[in-house]
């Protein structure tokens, strides 16, 4: 396409000559639009003009993850302990890390350890104190009668002998006062 003068016309001139000057109207009384820059000079506009503001380092999860796991991982022996220290171990260990995968923390290695350490606690915590919030493990568990009443010392521990296995003790003993 060519104008009347016999140059060439670039669609894209035009196109922001008319975004410059905006539509014309009839209305006399509204302001003209404000000039509006062309976008080619945003995208000349170098980089280093804008300041880019990077995140915050935000370290502090690892130590305290690391500590934590470590306690939780030599005392989760004693059951509770374990679970108590491995949880808040875990959580500062994940949240630690997840901060060094992206770059806004740099002791991402102690958060690995603290994360690892606490869910060994956690875990081994969790195992010793499974059966005390069942249940199960107490005296005579996987015992026959004769067994059980064999190893009971007391009066109570024949009464949990007697319990555990009821229905064996009431085909054996069936005038057996309760």
């Amino acid at each position: 396409m060519t104008t009347s003068h016999g140059s060439p016309v670039d669609p894209e001139a035009r196109t922001e000559t008319m975004r410059a000057v905006g539509p014309e109207t009839p209305h006399a009384h509204q302001a003209p639009p404000p000039a509006q820059a062309p976008p080619q000079a945003a995208r000349r506009r170098p980089a280093e003009q804008e300041p880019v503001e990077e995140p915050a380092t935000r370290n502090g999860m690892g130590t305290p993850a690391l500590v934590l796991g470590l306690l939780a991982a030599a005392t989760c022996w004693t059951g509770w302990a374990g679970v108590v220290l491995g949880l808040p171990a875990v959580v500062a260990g994940y949240l630690g890390a997840r901060r060094a995968f992206h770059d806004l923390a740099t002791d991402g290695a102690a958060s690995l350890g603290g994360l690892v350490t606490g869910l060994v606690g956690l875990i081994a915590g969790a195992i010793i104190v499974w059966p005390t919030l069942f249940g199960s493990g107490g005296f005579g568990d996987g015992l026959t009668l004769d067994q059980c009443m064999a190893q009971s010392t007391s009066a109570r521990e024949m009464h949990m002998c007697k319990s555990q296995h009821l229905a064996e003790f009431n085909e054996r003993y069936p005038n057996a006062a309760e």
